[in-house]
């Protein structure tokens, strides 16, 4: 595939065909079935779907808690190991976009402590560890715990 990536607004449909890497797949255990989970965090807040050419590789957006405060979330495909470096740029120019387009003031994001690679594309993307959450997963992922980061803009900015 080429390095011609592209973020569109989210199709739901788009989640169905990630082969999500297995980091995601364990996080996602025991949670709604992927298309389901998708919808409803398209209603939640802004949402995208990044495509390599036709294929998505990847699908992420913001779940809006209040105005102004959000948790981010994404889900990585396969795919995005062709093209790890273009991806992480497009990301990373997308959450700045998020933060002016839809005037967030706090992201924040949970990443499995054990999934080192989620952990390096969240301070990538300039979020900071802010702590810990032991138990945080569902049940059936055993309750892993999960780093919480998060990218605070203050008004000053």
């Amino acid at each position: 595939m080429s390095a011609h990536l592209l973020a569109i607004p989210l199709h739901p449909a788009h989640a169905a065909s990630l082969s999500l890497r297995p980091g995601a797949v364990q996080a996602l255990a025991g949670m709604a079935p992927l298309p389901q989970l998708a919808r409803a965090y398209h209603a939640a807040g802004p949402a995208w779907t990044v495509l390599d050419g036709d294929t998505p590789i990847a699908c992420g957006g913001v779940v809006r808690f209040w105005p102004g405060v959000g948790e981010c979330w994404c889900w990585v495909g396969t795919g995005v190991d062709a093209v790890p470096v273009a991806f992480a740029r497009l990301a990373r120019r997308i959450v700045g976009a998020l933060v002016r387009e839809h005037r967030f003031h706090r992201l924040q994001l949970h990443a499995r402590l054990d999934d080192v690679r989620a952990n390096r594309f969240a301070t990538h993307l300039g979020f900071t560890l802010e702590g810990r959450c032991p138990g945080f997963g569902s049940t059936q992922s055993g309750q892993a715990t999960y780093n919480l980061y998060g990218r605070f803009r203050t008004w000053k900015e």
